[in-house]
């Protein structure tokens, strides 16, 4: 495989689903900077038949889009719980029941252009984005201590309530059918 690659760059293409990849339909795409425009088009064309979203990237951005935007949330809630600010569940509770909720209908960025009213996300920016200069860049990654591991392991258990992994992902799965059922719907 690696020989073959060498030899046929152009042909070189990342495909990266979001799990679970059976539900969820994001894919990100992206070639090479030797890879040929034919199959990106190909791969592009593969995906959407199988009723994929796809993400077609200019070019790899290291991470892929949608795990680093889950990156930095995950930063933040780790910092969180290892500052005592927050639990587990709390966690979950303020995404779940909160901007999950947006999200699903629309990305963070049209989410705040509409919290800047008719003026949009110029408005929203000139008035609050003095303001948030300072957590965009406070937190660097926390350390992964065994105090804020134990503190997640026992969260998650409790959070779970004693259901498996497997029923949680049955539940889950539900979950996803069902909203993406609504939101093609919408």
């Amino acid at each position: 495989m690696e020989t073959e690659v060498k030899q046929t760059p152009e042909r070189m293409i990342v495909g990266h689903p979001f799990n679970p990849p059976y539900l969820i339909p994001l894919v990100e795409i992206a070639g090479g900077t030797r890879t040929a425009p034919e199959p990106l088009a190909w791969a592009e064309a593969f995906y959407r038949r199988a009723g994929k979203f796809v993400l077609r990237l200019e070019h790899e951005v290291p991470g892929f889009v949608g795990n680093r935007l889950q990156e930095a949330l995950w930063r933040e809630a780790l910092h969180m719980l290892a500052a005592g600010e927050a639990s587990v569940e709390e966690i979950d509770a303020a995404i779940r029941e909160g901007p999950g909720l947006r999200w699903a209908l629309m990305g963070p960025c049209l989410t705040f252009h509409l919290a800047g009213g008719a003026g949009g996300m110029a408005y929203m920016l000139d008035h609050f984005g003095p303001s948030l200069e300072a957590p965009w860049t406070r937190l660097a990654a926390p350390e992964l201590t065994e105090a804020l591991r134990a503190a997640l392991v026992t969260g998650c258990e409790a959070e779970a309530s004693g259901r498996t992994v497997d029923t949680l992902v049955r539940e889950r799965d539900q979950g996803l059918v069902t909203i993406l059922k609504a939101r093609d719907r919408q």
